[in-house]
């Protein structure tokens, strides 16, 4: 595998989770994405803690920008729209 996924290999993943978050209320959902989210950042270390917390800034700022994107394709996708 390469290091950026195919949207083949994303949408498997996503329906792998899908099940598991169905039917848990958004608070429940919401807390574990963001814990996934938290572990997932977490893991991008530097060589010092100044590098440690300046890589995981980038990537929370990343992952937000990615989902600001994916908002308007998946309120369509919800709304029978696509």
């Amino acid at each position: 595998m390469s290091d950026m996924p195919t949207p083949a290999e994303v949408d498997a993943l996503v329906n792998e989770i899908r099940p598991l978050l169905a039917g848990k209320g958004p608070l429940l959902q919401g807390a574990a994405l963001a814990d996934l989210v938290a572990m997932f950042i977490a893991g991008h270390r530097g060589r010092d803690a100044a590098e440690t917390a300046m890589r995981q800034m980038e990537i929370m700022v990343l992952h937000i920008e990615t989902v600001g994107n994916l908002i308007p394709v998946n309120e369509k996708l919800l709304m029978g729209e696509l």
